[in-house]
Order: structure tokens, then sequence, then C-alpha cells
């Protein structure tokens, strides 16, 4: 059985791959060099692969020039462009494709399952609608759709927390602008389940939130993270700081959204680590 993967040397991406490959499957990965190339060059990739997982995209933790959010934009848009005009010409296609968003495109305010239309207006929430729109004509009676709109995905390993675990092992751990903004974040683990469970259940298409069910503050999260590493969190980064720091990518820290998998839940998924106390404890212990 064989599975194309874009972004699969991304932080989630190779775990992705890590975990089709452990279960048998062949993973053909498609690089930003092949999508550069013609379509003609990389299509066989596609051609026969029982399932398209779509996760390319330039990383948005860094400092947001116009030059940079161009690219955090055509990374996602055209690469999707470009995956649906192979799509289109290949004949034996995928039975599934599960294609990334991100709860950014939710707003601050409301709580969110995946019928909320309480959308965003800024640049991320922007991108999120267009690079859902660029993929939403794959689906066909023969090919059910799957949008991922995730949340942070916590691992030691790498991605958000393995960034913050220096600092914090430290006791120079800090609570971000005024910490009352929420932390949508899910276990490695459950991720991963989520798409094996999507993957095997014939009803799942659609818009799916993958975070954990629990909703939590970044002020919660963060002093969470300092007891389970036994350090204080004293600290307090204003958001003006970051503002220079990151210029408008700022948002991404200082901005969060409610966010609830209610159709995970009701399909039958079981987390694993359903709490952030659980997801730590785990990923710490």
């Amino acid at each position: 059985m064989k599975i194309c993967l874009t972004g699969g040397t991304g932080f989630i991406g190779s775990r992705v791959k890590s975990f089709f490959e452990h279960k048998g499957f062949i993973v053909e990965n498609v690089t930003r060099a092949d999508i550069k190339s013609s379509v003609e060059s990389w299509k066989h990739k596609l051609d026969g692969a029982e399932m398209l997982i779509n996760l390319a995209g330039a990383p948005i933790y860094k400092r947001w020039t116009p030059a940079y959010k161009k690219e955090i934009l055509n990374s996602r848009i055209e690469t999707t462009l470009k995956l649906l005009e192979a799509f289109k010409q290949i004949e034996n296609k995928p039975s599934l494709v599960l294609s990334a968003s991100a709860v950014g495109i939710y707003d601050e305010y409301e709580i969110h399952d995946e019928f909320s239309d309480h959308f965003g207006t800024g640049f991320l929430a922007d991108v999120c609608k267009q690079w859902e729109a660029s993929i939403a004509s794959i689906a066909t009676e023969t090919t059910r759709l799957a949008i991922l709109r995730i949340g942070v995905v916590l691992d030691s390993g790498g991605g958000a927390l393995a960034k913050m675990l220096p600092s914090f092992k430290m006791g120079m751990g800090a609570v971000i602008g005024s910490g009352e903004q929420a932390f949508p974040c899910i276990h490695i683990s459950d991720f991963l389940s989520a798409i094996w469970f999507l993957y095997q259940n014939e009803e799942s298409s659609g818009i799916f939130n993958m975070v954990a069910p629990d909703i939590v503050s970044n002020k919660y999260f963060s002093k969470k993270l300092g007891e389970v590493l036994h350090r204080p969190v004293l600290l307090k980064i204003p958001q003006s700081l970051l503002k220079l720091g990151l210029g408008d990518g700022a948002v991404v820290l200082t901005n969060g959204q409610k966010v609830k998998p209610n159709r995970l839940i009701k399909l039958g998924f079981s987390y694993q680590f359903p709490s952030v106390n659980s997801i730590l404890e785990d990923i710490l212990k």
C-alpha cells in the first residue's frame, strides 16, 4: 500500500512518515524540489497511492516580513494547486485526501467546533481560507476529502514544545502577552492516531479540528509546564517585545483560538491524552 505525502521532512510530516512506514506502507515523499518541477516529473508518485496527505507549508513561527508572508502563502496554495493539477491527470486516484489547515482560521473570541463560521480576519486566517478553498474540488464520489484544522502539535523532539523546553528547564519560562489567549494543542500520538482513525473510517470527510478536547489558556499551559518540570514560571513576555522580534508574526503567540474536536469525538475517536495535564505528564515523564 502506498501513501503520497507532502511536507514529509517537517516536524509533523516526518512523524507521519515514520508512523505509516511502521505500519507497512510505502510512503512517497513529494519534496519542494519535486513540486517546483513539472507536474509530469512527479505525478507518478501520486498515481496508485491509496491516500494523499498534504502537509506542505513554510513554518509560521518566524518574523513575518512581506517576503516571508508571501512564502507562507505560496508554499501552501501553489503546492496544493499543483497537487490538484496532478491529481486530475492520474488514472488511479487516492480514495482519501487529508489536507492540512490550521485552527488559526477561527477568531479568538468564540468557542469553535467544526461547524463554526466565526472566522478570523487577519493574515493567518486568510491563508487558511485560501488553503482550504484551493483543495476543495479534489473531493469526488470516489475520493473523500478531510481537512485538518491543526492546533499546536506537542512532542519533546520537535515543534513548539521543543523550542520552549530549554528556557523552561532553566527556570526562565514565561507567560506570553496577557496569558489569557487560548492554547489549542494535541499530543503527537493522538494526532497520529486521529489520522489513522480517519483513514480507517469511511464516514470521515469534511472538516476536523485536530486538537485535544481541553481548552486552556497560555498562562495555564505555561504554569503547568513549569510544574511538570519542577521549575518556577515567573516571567511575562510583553506583546510589544514579541512584535519587535517577530513583527506581525507575533499574533501566532499572542492570539489563540478556543477549539473543540467535536466531529472526531462523535465519530468515536478516543483520546489517549485528552487534557494538557496528561499531555505534558506523558511527554516529559
